[in-house]
């Protein structure tokens, strides 16, 4: 077993800045094309301002992260170990290696349904995964450097892509936000859980902030980066509003690919397939950093080399798309693990940040 103070080497750390274009690819994702659907169940059309609030609350959730790596001196694997010993921390790193690596098999696979629904009906779940899978080997084994490097095209992709939701301002009706805030409060707040899955990724700062220069000067690119795919949401989130009313909302299962259907250019007769297509570098960015800091997790606390862990977390992604057949357990698992990924960043993250601090001061 590794010790747990692994120190990134110079050549693979990456400039502040750089934590914008991280943090906006690990949010934008999947559930981008469709979120309003599962957050107007809760809020209707008031759910924007729950978009705003998730944004705001994971703002300071960046802020504890911050302080939590920087206080730890290292990653969450260090400080688990620190914090709880070597036997009880690994099993806690573990549970999180396996959040990392179930989420980025749901995403896989939500995204191949995208696929087999609106482009090719009979596409092989198995042979796309396995494809694909090799890709992410590629991405993974050339280090984090060349994940952040797809980060930063598949940030351009994603904001270039929300932008060809103008058609809906300019074609929508807004008379379906009004009236406005006729929503309870309590209702509002309960938008904010299911909304949560998209907004995930911040959690990997626990993982790949050791790999930034100068991290304290990057927590400002981090806010910028978490509020910049709040602006993305936002913008969204109202551009689907506008276009669609509550009730065939709740019979749409992707909105934006919808919405994209009505967009007329010359040279394109069918902007959803371009669309799906480009937002294909999109996801494939936020599924190799989460199977990255899945193989970095299971990496440090094991004695297996780095190559063999990625194959077998690659492995395990193939399979368990295979193992998902139909679009109504791909829907539930998606709720589940964003059920899990809303208690680790409102509740455990908070909790690691009160209990460090409570043992930090015992040991001084």
């Amino acid at each position: 077993m590794r010790t747990n103070t692994y120190k990134p080497d110079i050549t693979e750390q990456l400039s502040p800045f750089l934590v914008v274009f991280l943090i906006h690819a690990s949010q934008i994702g999947e559930g981008i094309l469709s979120f309003e659907r599962f957050i107007a169940e809760k809020a209707g059309h008031d759910s924007w301002v729950s978009v705003l609030l998730t944004g705001g609350i994971l703002c300071l959730i960046i802020y504890l992260i911050y302080k939590i790596v920087l206080r730890g001196d290292g990653d969450l694997i260090k400080i688990h170990q620190d914090l709880f010993g070597k036997w009880i921390g690994n099993v806690m790193t573990i549970l999180v290696g396996c959040y990392f690596l179930i989420l980025s098999i749901i995403v896989t696979r939500s995204y191949i349904e995208v696929i087999q629904v609106w482009m090719f009906p009979e596409l092989s779940t198995f042979w796309f995964s396995a494809v694909i899978a090799f890709l992410f080997y590629t991405f993974i084994i050339g280090g984090f450097r060349i994940v952040a490097g797809l980060a930063f095209f598949s940030v351009i992709l994603s904001t270039l892509l929300a932008s060809f939701k103008y058609v809906a301002y300019t074609e929508g009706y807004w008379t379906n936000l009004f009236p406005m805030f006729d929503h309870s409060p309590i209702e509002i707040m309960q938008a904010i859980k299911p909304m949560f899955y998209s907004y995930l990724g911040v959690e990997l700062l626990l993982i790949y902030l050791p790999f930034i220069k100068n991290k304290k000067q990057s927590l400002k690119w981090a806010i910028l980066g978490n509020l910049w795919s709040t602006l993305v949401y936002f913008v969204s989130v109202i551009a689907i509003f506008l276009y669609f009313n509550q009730d065939q909302l709740q019979h749409i299962v992707w909105p934006t690919l919808n919405l994209w259907k009505v967009i007329n250019l010359p040279f394109v007769e069918r902007f959803e397939y371009i669309g799906v297509t480009l937002h294909f570098t999109v996801v494939i960015a936020t599924i190799c950093l989460y199977l990255w800091a899945a193989a970095q997790t299971f990496f440090r606390i094991s004695n297996r080399g780095y190559k063999v862990i990625t194959i077998i977390i690659l492995v395990m992604t193939v399979v368990g798309c295979n193992t998902v057949d139909n679009f109504v357990l791909i829907e539930q698992y998606t709720t589940q693990i964003s059920y899990v990924g809303y208690y680790l960043v409102i509740i455990y993250i908070p909790f690691l940040y009160i209990y460090q601090s409570i043992w930090l001061g015992v040991k001084k």
